[in-house]
């Protein structure tokens, strides 16, 4: 598989046309800064979306015959995207105590499920880390602070705004869901869908974020 940097240069050599090569380069930009921040969706909308203002293509130059180069960078982009997934999963579903996620059938929605829950088990580490110090020094030095929380991970807007779509009674009832008393979705037949717990978890990390 090639990298998206050598796809990248590889095409720009290529171009002659000076709007194709500015183009491209803003393609390219807001691709890497997406990557960098944590994100896997590299849907063509999406980029077309976030480069709307940075000079990229219109997302219905990118789909045009002659924007073959401009999908190529970007599913370049998209296999390290599609890596990351691979990695998140292989971390969550060892036991098979997250199988039930497979049955969610918005993509989307499965793998921001899958990475939430990576986030989960990350925090649980942190906090069984700090339960077991039994003396804590705090620094009164002046410039000192708690670094602590700048490495906890945290949900773009985007990401944010479809995992409380996949809970919100509008969301569910077009799928003819219900959610529970105990935090569990059920289908239009009763069967669970979504494991007791699984709203109010996502609520309070959703909170947790918002706050």
């Amino acid at each position: 598989m090639s990298e998206p940097n050598e796809v990248y240069e590889a095409i720009l050599g290529q171009l002659k046309n000076s709007r194709s090569r500015k183009s491209l380069e803003a393609l390219h930009a807001v691709c890497k800064e997406h990557h960098e921040s944590g994100s896997v969706d590299f849907r063509i909308s999406t980029i077309a979306k976030l480069g709307a203002s940075r000079g990229a293509p219109s997302e219905q130059t990118i789909r045009n015959k002659t924007g073959e180069h401009y999908r190529a960078v970007i599913e370049a982009w998209q296999a390290l995207g599609d890596q990351k997934k691979k990695a998140i999963k292989a971390q969550t579903t060892p036991s098979g105590e997250y199988d039930w996620v497979d049955e969610v059938s918005n993509k989307t929605h499965r793998f921001l499920i899958l990475d939430l829950i990576s986030k989960v088990r990350k925090l649980r580490a942190e906090n069984k880390r700090f339960a077991s110090i039994k003396k804590l020094e705090i620094d009164y030095r002046a410039g000192a602070e708690d670094k602590s929380e700048s490495r906890l991970p945290s949900l773009l807007s985007h990401e944010i705004d479809a995992l409380r779509d996949a809970i919100s009674e509008e969301s569910l009832k077009l799928k003819g869901w219900t959610k529970t008393e105990r935090g569990s979705i059920k289908d239009q037949n009763g069967k669970v869908v979504l494991r007791n717990g699984f709203v109010d978890a996502l609520e309070k990390a959703l909170s947790i974020e918002n706050g």
